[in-house]
């Protein structure tokens, strides 16, 4: 079966998103799909901030004659100009024959400022109805299957988390040194890592560390130094090695958000795994993962936070106990069981792939923009 996987974001790029488009393509080609990946890098497109657009409107016209050569086409989104327009004309004038096309919808659209987050509102909406004319649409948690459900029919909805190397991020949960808090992803706003940083102002003998990169690092690097937090340190973007072996060392992994963007939090389960007590702020989606097995706290709620962190600093046998019905449950999230799933709804959508032979332009076309994941 060949399929073309459609996300915003593949490796060398070091995001939760890209680690998705690595492991479903590697897991789909090892079941013996054809997978060919379509990614925002293979279009100009531009950056502002957390304001991000494509020229997948421009280019869709000229791709879409090579979409007839898939039997599937899996898009992942909402990424504004991307999977809005692919939803809406992707498919267009293909006829009857026309590939499959299964929807992976992460999370809203979650900026802020006025005008912009009516503007997102506006957004979400839109992106949610337009779900609709997908074969099937996936979501992550219950939390956003029930959102989805308003609009989507239960025969074509599924709920499929994302996984996680458990083996490979495996530590025991006793660990030595001084207590010490994990932030690992990209740096952006919505990320909330300022949230952190101010708990940590609160804490005496608190060690944060900070593993990403992002256009929002040097805000918070200069934030760091205004509270005079010796305690942290920027670690920048590390190889998977080197950021393991870190994530291991650590006690509590820290997933500050402070908007709906984030939906899941693939560093969160990656610190369970670790041995990690998760400590995240209760928002749809991540409260599902996080569960009876850590602790939430309202967004941007930086005392909240403070207090969470103080208990599992002044009580070892707590936070033991917590890591291991975290680390119990990150067990259950092996990316085999999600590249089972999309592997089950794929075949069920096309029960013969097709034969349709591609055009030596199209092959020429694809392998232009299309990178597979290293």
């Amino acid at each position: 079966m060949r399929i073309l996987l459609v996300i915003s974001e593949v490796p060398p790029v070091r995001s939760g998103v890209a680690r998705v488009a690595k492991r479903l393509s590697e897991g789909l080609s090892d079941l013996g799909y054809h997978v060919d990946l379509l990614s925002r890098r293979d279009l100009p497109h531009w950056e502002l901030g957390e304001i991000r657009l494509s020229a997948m409107p421009l280019r869709l016209r000229s791709l879409r004659e090579c979409f007839q050569g898939y039997d599937l086409i899996h898009l992942h989104g909402p990424v504004p100009t991307f999977s809005d327009v692919f939803l809406l004309r992707g498919l267009h004038g293909l006829g009857p024959r026309r590939p499959k096309l299964v929807y992976t919808h992460h999370a809203p659209v979650d900026l802020q400022g006025f005008p912009i987050r009516y503007l997102a509102r506006v957004y979400n909406a839109l992106q949610e109805r337009l779900a609709a004319l997908a074969d099937h649409v996936a979501v992550m948690t219950p939390a956003y299957g029930q959102r989805m459900s308003r609009y989507i029919p239960q025969e074509r909805l599924s709920v499929i988390p994302w996984g996680v190397d458990h083996e490979r991020f495996y530590a025991p949960v006793e660990k030595p040194g001084p207590f010490t808090a994990l932030y690992l992803g990209q740096v952006r706003p919505y990320k909330g890592l300022p949230v952190l940083l101010r708990a940590a102002a609160g804490l005496s003998g608190v060690r944060v560390w900070v593993i990403g990169t992002g256009h929002y690092e040097a805000t918070c690097r200069r934030l760091a130094k205004r509270l005079d937090l010796s305690q942290v340190t920027f670690w920048g973007s590390l190889p998977d090695d080197e950021m393991i072996a870190l994530v291991k060392q650590a006690h509590a992994i820290v997933l500050p958000s402070v908007t709906r963007s984030e939906a899941f939090g693939i560093a969160l389960l990656e610190g369970m795994a670790a041995g990690n007590v998760p400590v995240a702020s209760h928002l749809p989606g991540v409260a599902d993962l996080v569960g009876s097995e850590g602790f939430t706290f309202p967004p941007g709620d930086e005392q909240a936070l403070r207090a969470v962190l103080q208990r599992l600093q002044d009580d070892p046998l707590l936070r033991a106990h917590t890591a291991s019905l975290a680390q119990a449950k990150a067990a259950l999230y092996p990316w085999e069981r999600t590249v089972f799933e999309y592997d089950r709804i794929f075949r069920r959508l096309v029960a013969q792939p097709q034969a349709v032979p591609v055009s030596p332009a199209c092959e020429t076309k694809m392998d232009a923009t299309t990178q597979p994941a290293p």
